[in-house]
């Protein structure tokens, strides 16, 4: 071999180490996923899956395509780390667009896009979020195990008030107080 083979294989050689070198200190998308900052948005179907092996509640983000308060919640609210990681341990999550015009069947019934009070509303989220028959976004609605609504409240959470509710409800605290005497400290 002549010296200017020697070169390229030394060459070679060289990318070969730097490129194994790079790769051992680059995360996998599996870890990059797994350690992302941001909530774990699942689907209906894969939350009705997962309440099958590891029940939890579900915490469901009403919204709509034009509401800035919703995205006013996305960039503050959803994008504290200490929301998130609550979310993630406690709740399964679900971002839920009460205009989208998709059919479901969720216990044996089917939803889809209907007119309530001359409003375009998905069923379901006219289900979850109406309270005294009216719906607002964004609107958080708090569902037990088995997807039953136990709460739904309206309007912009800041860190503070999301925390407050996602500890009343994911550490079961509505079991034993109401919700008034949980804020108030009382018993």
């Amino acid at each position: 071999m002549n010296r200017n083979q020697y070169n390229w294989i030394y060459a070679l050689v060289i990318i070969l180490v730097a490129s194994g070198a790079f790769m051992a200190f680059t995360p996998s998308i599996e870890s990059v996923e797994q350690n992302s900052n941001t909530i774990k948005w699942m689907s209906l179907e894969d939350i009705e899956k997962a309440q099958t092996t590891s029940p939890r509640p579900v915490l469901v983000s009403l919204n709509t395509s034009w509401c800035v308060w919703c995205k006013k919640m996305d960039e503050s609210t959803f994008s504290d780390a200490s929301v998130i990681n609550y979310i993630n341990n406690n709740f399964y999550a679900l971002k839920f667009d009460a205009e989208a015009d998709v059919n479901y069947n969720l216990k044996g019934k089917s939803y889809s896009l209907t007119t309530i009070n001359n409003r375009k509303v998905h069923q379901l989220a006219w289900d979850w979020g109406n309270v005294n028959g009216r719906i607002g976004y964004p609107t958080i609605v708090i569902l037990d195990e088995k997807l039953d609504k136990l709460n739904a409240s309206p309007g912009f959470k800041d860190v503070e008030a999301m925390t407050s509710l996602m500890k009343f409800y994911g550490e079961g605290i509505y079991k034993t107080k109401s919700w008034q005497d949980y804020l108030s400290g009382g018993k």
